[in-house]
């Protein structure tokens, strides 16, 4: 039987979203591990406005409020291979034929 998930899921892009993201994408993240997480995507244009907060461009607040008024999809990210043996390949489709 398989143990349950550790998963982390943010409702929204917040302060708590926001840290984790940072903290990821500079490599000095040293909290708790989750198998998977699930939550709005920081895609290449909310990369652009961390950079700007990264620059001191911008303040933690003035980023948030920017990430708020982009459309943000949500992903899931599987983080490790618990999670990943919940997941069956059923197929493919080339879509450059669709």
């Amino acid at each position: 039987m398989r143990k349950e998930l550790n998963i982390l899921k943010f409702d929204s892009p917040n302060e708590v979203w926001f840290e984790f993201i940072f903290q990821n994408r500079q490599g000095i993240y040293s909290g708790k591990k989750y198998d998977a997480v699930y939550g709005p995507v920081a895609n290449d244009d909310v990369y652009q406005t961390f950079a700007l907060y990264e620059a001191n461009v911008l303040t933690k607040e003035q980023t948030l409020e920017a990430l708020k008024i982009k459309k943000l999809y949500d992903q899931i990210t599987f983080a490790s291979e618990q999670s990943l043996s919940y997941l069956t390949y059923i197929g493919s489709i080339n879509t450059l034929e669709v």
